[in-house]
């Protein structure tokens, strides 16, 4: 770049700032770190959205205050759209291979990919929001995944981003009339079916071939062929927009401004120029400004394959944000030396990609051979953190959380193969931690046996106070979450799951042991014969004050000595040979004839 143009950039810069101080942008953008994503063989640009931030950010086109970091988008959400048999196949490799169209990848490769489709379809549910909160155009700098059908995903796409956000937002209680301009090069197949009976939606999609029935009740699909200029299209665009604006008069509009309709485009064969593809852009918000003005706009970026092709949607965004059309992408040499400045301004440090002391290096990076067959780490060698997340989901145990009015955010560490960690916090910054669970296999407590050892289970409250009532029981910060009984469930179905025998734990307070033992026996009988005299000492006692009782020595032995709790293991059975094993009948005879050695008795009155 010569020095005129440099000073010419700098000074349109300064320009484009004062002038946003005048007119505040029409635009919000979304985006996030997990939107960077690529897998072996994929014509995906894994960092469009950040070029695209990069060179707005380096006009004076967007500011961090612009800029809005998504979510994840739970299951709760995605389990609107798409049917649970369908997710659970989506975990599995040999189906995310089919839905990339032959791509192979590996277990660790298809974590990665549903990270990325539920983070870009939490930013489309995100922009949403955005979209009718403030009236704000809202650009998802992702997603678009039109392929998506409820059963079955194709053509690159696993989850329907733009159905899960208008479920969302029927759920919220907005039933007002949806338009969605699918613009991308390829039919937009599973938005069509998806709504094929909803007349509120009404879909448009404009592509080169019909990817199925383009049956629907509210719908125009219009296919083009393989040989398409800027004439035929910009004349296409204009004339089925005006007609479905003016026929379904919508409150919410969805763009899905594809840019694989570009020449050049790795995978579109259309020839539309660049200058095609920003006067089509401009056509459609002029369109939806003219006959829709009061509709919320939603864009996302949907396909547009290669490394050039984020260019087509700068000059967009850059029109849209600037109101002229003097923007030029840099070419993308030019940009990564921008990144630094302008990129990092938009997001936190520890968001920004590469910037770590290994320079971002991984032991795949430096033996490439090692990815093809990288597994990803599971649950207890059983469930992928995707395939948790949506057990617990289906379960209602998110849902019951959600109900108190939390919004659940999950943590996994499975770093360690021998000790398994599984945190749900009740916000999406992670301060306020709900539940704790630490697991292991465990082959030692019953010979011949593998058991789900509990180390550790947290159910807390961090919005709820002790008082007089209630006060707080040994190891107690904050009150019972009381999902107990729930917990218990879902450990045991995770046990027949995995196939192992049965739930050990060994509560650590008397407390604990009271409520396991509304479903596990102590492993010896001996400790169940010494558990029941202290209970038997205690006739008619709250829990808190039995607890409080045994711990401030109250409860005695014959000859006056103190009575504390001794943890011991306690057992949940499962498999039918540990059933018989434990023999119930011979569990409860042993007790009783140990009964005589625990007698126990108030020293005091409580």
């Amino acid at each position: 770049m010569t020095t005129g143009e440099k000073i010419f950039r700098q000074l349109r810069r300064r320009a484009n700032q004062m002038f946003a101080r005048l007119r505040p942008p029409p635009a919000a953008f979304v985006y996030g770190p997990h939107y960077e994503c690529s897998w072996p063989g994929s014509a995906v640009d894994e960092v469009r959205g950040e070029r695209i931030l990069t060179a707005l950010a380096a006009e004076g086109l967007v500011t961090f205050e612009q800029v809005r970091r998504p979510p994840l988008a739970t299951y709760h959400a995605i389990r609107r759209v798409h049917d649970d048999a369908y997710l659970d196949a989506c975990q599995r490799p040999e189906v995310m291979i089919d839905i990339l169209g032959g791509l192979d990848v590996s277990e660790v490769d298809t974590a990665r990919i549903l990270d990325l489709q539920r983070a870009m379809t939490g930013g489309t549910m995100a922009a949403t929001d955005i979209a009718l909160g403030t009236g704000k155009i809202a650009i998802n700098l992702g997603g678009g995944f039109h392929h998506a059908h409820r059963k079955v995903g194709r053509g690159f796409c696993v989850f329907h981003d733009v159905a899960v956000a208008i479920a969302e937002q029927r759920a919220l209680g907005f039933h007002e009339r949806i338009l969605v301009v699918d613009l991308d090069q390829h039919d937009g197949d599973g938005t069509r079916a998806l709504f094929a009976d909803d007349p509120s939606v009404f879909t448009l999609s404009i592509h080169n071939h019909h990817w199925g029935d383009t049956e629907a009740v509210a719908s125009t699909s219009v296919a083009l062929g393989d040989v398409v200029g800027d004439t035929l299209y910009l004349e296409t665009v204009q004339l089925h927009l005006t007609e479905a604006l003016r026929q379904h008069r919508p409150r919410l509009i969805y763009f899905l401004a594809g840019t694989d309709p570009a020449v050049g485009d790795r995978i579109g064969v259309w020839q539309i120029s660049a200058e095609g593809m920003l006067e089509r852009d401009i056509a459609v918000f002029e369109a939806i400004r003219e006959f829709a003005p009061d509709a919320a706009v939603v864009v996302c970026l949907a396909g547009g394959y290669g490394p050039t092709t984020w260019q087509h949607s700068a000059r967009s965004f850059a029109w849209l944000q600037s109101g002229h059309r003097g923007f030029e992408p840099p070419d993308n040499d030019e940009l990564t030396l921008m990144r630094a400045r302008h990129y990092a301004a938009l997001l936190k440090p520890s968001e920004l990609t590469g910037e770590t002391d290994d320079l971002g290096l991984t032991l795949e990076d430096l033996v490439p051979s090692l990815a093809a067959s990288a597994r990803e780490p599971r649950f207890l060698g059983y469930y992928s953190r995707q395939g948790l997340e949506l057990a617990l989901e289906r379960h209602g145990f998110l849902g019951r959380l959600r109900n108190k009015g939390f919004q659940p955010s999950l943590e996994f560490n499975l770093v360690d193969p021998q000790r398994h960690i599984l945190k749900i916090f009740g916000d999406a910054e992670h301060e306020e931690l709900l539940f704790e669970l630490v697991v292991r296999r465990d082959r030692r407590t019953i010979p011949g046996f593998e058991l789900l050892a509990i180390d550790w289970l947290l159910l807390q409250n961090p919005r709820e106070h002790f008082s007089a009532d209630k006060p707080a029981l040994p190891g107690q910060r904050h009150p019972g979450l009381g999902l107990f009984e729930e917990t218990v469930a879902l450990l045991i179905i995770a046990c027949e799951r995995v196939g192992l025998a049965g739930l050990v734990v060994t509560p650590s307070q008397y407390h604990l042991a009271v409520q396991w033992q509304k479903r596990l026996r102590f492993v010896d009988p001996r400790a169940g014969a010494r558990m029941r005299a202290i209970r038997e000492a205690l006739p008619g006692a709250s829990l808190t004050e039995a607890a409080r009782a045994l711990q401030e020595g109250h409860v005695v032995d014959q000859s006056g000595r103190t009575c504390s709790y001794e943890p011991s293991p306690m057992i949940f059975p499962i498999s039918d040979e540990l059933k018989a094993e434990l023999d119930p009948e011979n569990y409860l005879r042993a007790i009783d004839e140990a009964a005589d050695e625990f007698r126990f008795q108030l020293s005091s009155p409580r």
